[in-house]
This record gives structure tokens, sequence and C-alpha cells, in this order.
């Protein structure tokens, strides 16, 4: 009995596990030129996984015949990459020829190492803002970068996209996270200003971020990119809002200056009746002195 490794592959590499469902190959060579044998076969590993293989083969007289295990139902996205586990496939020769064995005569087992490989992924979530956004304001709009994969990962080409005519936003926070190394399960949180225009129409905006993981463009394996997106409610200004506030501040400016004009004339006033009163008084007391 012996395993078969991948070309280039040696007895002292393990197997790497896949995500679903990860198959190894195993020979087994009857020298007997008398007959066939018949093998009994059982499965053992250090791991949690649903191993699978036929019970029992039968090899024919002069031949090497090659079997499969099946190991499947570890979940390799929460396993720490480079952890390793141990399997083993043990045989016994329970017929030989066309005579039943009453007892084992002979047996056999192969053993080897299988090893969970780097896993890359990001889960972008953006919180819901929960409410309509009026044209010509600003607006707060979180994001969470999770690192979901198994291994420390970092990501690149963030970019934020909206279908809306006159949406900006200042991406800055974002674009400085790239390349920061972060750990499996931790969380980046990036808070991005997005300003809509005052003549920003009435309508509902999809908003997308998306992160590319760093090593997946290295050549690792997982996801390429991962992104989310959130529908915002943008609702236009009433027309002539902008006219009616205008004409507003223009009454609020001439206010105080009618009022001074105003004032200033009530206290004109004064002076232009007090000369001619004393003219008239002084002529009466020169006439009762006379």
């Amino acid at each position: 009995m012996g395993l078969v490794y991948d070309q280039g592959a040696s007895d002292d590499d393990p197997f790497t596990l896949d995500e679903d469902e990860t198959t190894i190959r195993f020979w087994i060579r009857n020298d007997n030129l008398a007959g066939d044998i018949e093998i009994a076969l059982e499965y053992d590993s250090s791991s949690s996984a649903t191993l699978s293989g036929e019970e029992s083969v039968t090899v024919g007289s002069g031949t090497n015949d090659t079997f499969s295990l099946k190991m499947s139902g570890l979940d390799v996205w929460a396993i720490a990459a480079g952890t390793t586990y141990e399997f083993e496939v043990d045989g016994e020769l329970t017929s030989w020829g066309m005579a039943p064995l009453p007892l084992p005569v002979s047996s056999q087992s192969v053993d080897g190492d299988v090893i969970v490989p780097e896993l890359h992924r990001w889960k972008v979530d953006i919180e819901e803002i929960g409410h309509p956004v009026n044209a010509g304001t600003e607006f707060n709009l979180k994001a969470n970068l999770k690192n979901v994969g198994n291994t420390a990962d970092s990501f690149t080409s963030a970019s934020v996209e909206d279908d809306c005519p006159v949406l900006t936003v200042d991406d800055a926070p974002l674009q400085a996270m790239e390349s920061i190394v972060t750990q499996p399960g931790i969380v980046n949180t990036v808070t991005l200003v997005f300003d809509a225009s005052s003549t920003h129409p009435t309508r509902i905006c999809e908003i997308e971020i998306e992160v590319k993981s760093t090593g997946v463009a290295d050549g690792g394996i997982g996801d390429t990119s991962n992104k989310d997106e959130t529908d915002i409610d943008v609702e236009a200004r009433p027309v002539g809002a902008q006219q009616d506030q205008d004409d507003a501040s223009v009454g609020d400016d001439d206010g105080p200056q009618n009022q001074e004009e105003v004032t200033s004339d009530n206290f004109l006033l004064f002076p232009t009746l007090v000369t001619p009163m004393a003219i008239l008084w002084a002529a009466l007391v020169r006439a009762r002195e006379e």
C-alpha cells in the first residue's frame, strides 16, 4: 500500500485540505500470481472530518489499483492556516484467490498529514443610516471591514461607487486603510462623509463599497474581491426654497436700516419746531415789558 502524491510532491509533504471535500488517493498492489485478493479497509484521522471510502476492495493478481479516501465536513475557514491533522488507512487481507480466510493473515497501513491552507476573504458591512437625506446636506456612512479569512491579510484597490449624478464622497479614510495587515476576526471601521448637492434630485442612490484581498492578489486562495451595497433616499429641496431664503435674507438686512432711518427722521422733527416757538416767546416777553 502507498499514497499517491501530486507531481513534484514528496512523502514529507502534507495534502492540502480543500474547502468542501478533499480526496486522498492510495494504491494497493497484489504481487500474488495465484489469484485475486480481497482487502478490508478502515480509515482514521486526528481531525473531526467525515471520512468516507470503500470498505472492501478486490485487487487482481499481479495488478496495482488505486482507491480514494474522501475527507469532508471541516470548516477550514474557521481553522487557523497551517494547522495539520494526521490520517491513516488500514488494510487487512480477508480473501486470497477464491478462498476466504478465517482470520486476517496480513495487514498493512499507510498514513500521512493534511494541512489547512491560507484562505483570504473580507466581509464588507455598510451600516444603514435609517432616514432620508436632504439635498444640500452632508451625511456619514459607516462601513465595517472584517477579515473573515483564516490568516492575516490586508486589502487593496478599495473603491466607493454610486449611481447618483451629484453625490460626492471623501474616500480618503478608506484609502488610508489599504495595506494595513489585519488578523483574522478583526473588524476595521471607517466613516465616509458624503455630500448631496443642493441641486440633487429626489432619488434612491445605490452606494457600493468594494475591497480586494492582497493575499489573493499575490496568488493565494480565497475571494478576489468582496463588497456590500446600501440604498440612500435623497430628497430634493422644495421648488423656490432657495429664492424664498434669499428674499427673507434681503428683508432682514433692510429692516434695521429702515428702522434707523425712521428713528433719525423722528429726532430731526424736534429741532424744526423749537426755533419758531422760541422766536414767538421772545416777542411776547418784549411786548409786556413795553
